[in-house]
């Protein structure tokens, strides 16, 4: 009688996942492919805007506007090899992906980036501290604003 309960369970998990009830859980670190495939997006589209971007991976959109602050977790992404880190940070929170080119050191950086509100500017710039960086960027104005110059005019 076990044996018999325990089929008639089996097919009935494989009957709902078949028709959508259940959902397969996916193992944390496993791809389908999928972050390579965007990774790709994006790079292609840092080639097409070396001055630089912040674009939405699930639409491949760019936001008019908005404050992007970069995620310290994916800061220091420099390769085309690393942007696949970047879009899996991403796909995992806000999922924006910005790239920008530093022209000091001539260096192209990626970064998971969580966009703010415009009119959240005080919440952005702590999250900013909070994650190490140094500016956030105003997407509609393209202005960028340091945070320690942020800090010593409050």
């Amino acid at each position: 009688m076990k044996k018999t309960g325990l089929w008639i369970a089996g097919i009935v998990a494989v009957i709902a996942l078949a028709v959508g009830i259940i959902v397969p859980v996916v193992t944390k670190g496993k791809s389908d492919g999928r972050e390579a495939k965007i990774a790709e997006q994006v790079w292609q589209l840092s080639q097409k805007r070396p001055e630089g971007f912040t674009v939405d991976i699930s639409t491949m959109e760019e936001p008019a506007e908005g404050i992007a602050v970069a995620y310290e977790a994916t800061q220091g992404s420099l390769s085309q090899e690393a942007l696949t880190t970047v879009v899996t940070h991403a796909l995992e929170h806000d999922g924006y992906v910005g790239g920008w080119l530093d022209e000091e050191s001539g260096l192209y950086y990626f970064d998971s980036t969580k966009l703010f509100p415009e009119d959240k500017i005080e919440e952005a710039l702590e999250f900013a501290r909070e994650n190490g960086q140094t500016a956030i960027y105003i997407i509609s104005t393209g202005e960028e604003i340091r945070v320690e110059a942020a800090r010593a005019a409050a």
